[in-house]
């Protein structure tokens, strides 16, 4: 998904000229501690103000333009929503300005929408069950972890890849399954050597997809 699918347009971010008290309002009416800061005769991003900025104005009458405006944050409407997600979490934002390649602004992405995009796209709430498969990093591919599934009858529904740390030789991918009984396709991961681990009614998987879309919703819980 792209970042155009889930861009607000009724945004209207602040400008060089606009009051402290403005800034202020507009941050307690969309729930967030940043805004960006837009040049209207080139109507390019050229900043974004935080709270902690606004919150030691004694003057609330003064324009955003006597502060520091920081440097500017925001995401080009053909980047996906993994890079949005990204750059939220790196910049500590609740909401993400979005341009055209030229830099002109077209609308702003909300912290909530990215959230709802990539649960439906992890089929979060989708019926099934979650098996995670352990292996060496250096035996990692995709192609023949999906050939094996899919050989069982099964369809992956979602699929999260554990990004290991440089002293570590395993790695573990979560995958989502439209199969309630997993006991099949466990069987035929691990007689091709892998180490599964399955969740359904009677065996609770500890760390599985839904924990891994919970963490990074808390990441993003600004």
């Amino acid at each position: 998904m792209l970042a155009k699918k889930l861009v607000n347009k009724d945004f209207k971010p602040l400008e060089p000229s606009s009051s402290v008290s403005a800034a202020l309002a507009k941050m307690d009416a969309w729930q967030t501690s940043n805004i960006p800061v837009l040049e209207p005769e080139t109507q390019t991003i050229i900043g974004h103000v935080r709270f902690d900025d606004l919150a030691k104005v004694v003057d609330e009458t003064a324009p955003i333009s006597d502060l520091d405006i920081r440097f500017p944050i925001y995401a080009y409407v053909d980047q996906h929503i993994f890079e949005i997600a990204r750059k939220m979490l790196h910049h500590e934002v609740r909401l993400l300005a979005v341009t055209d390649r030229n830099g002109e602004y077209i609308g702003i992405i909300e912290k909530r929408d990215v959230l709802e995009s990539l649960s439906n796209m992890l089929n979060i709430t989708t019926s099934g069950s979650v098996i995670t498969v352990h292996m060496l990093r250096s035996d990692f591919t995709l192609a023949k972890l999906v050939h094996l599934i899919e050989s069982e009858g099964a369809k992956i529904l979602g699929l999260t890849v554990e990004q290991p740390n440089n002293n570590d030789v395993m790695i573990q991918v979560s995958l989502k399954l439209s199969h309630e009984d997993t006991s099949a396709i466990v069987s035929s991961l691990e007689r091709h050597g892998y180490i599964a681990v399955t969740e359904n009614r009677d065996d609770i998987l500890q760390i599985d997809l839904t924990t891994r879309a919970d963490e990074l919703m808390r990441y993003l819980e600004l």
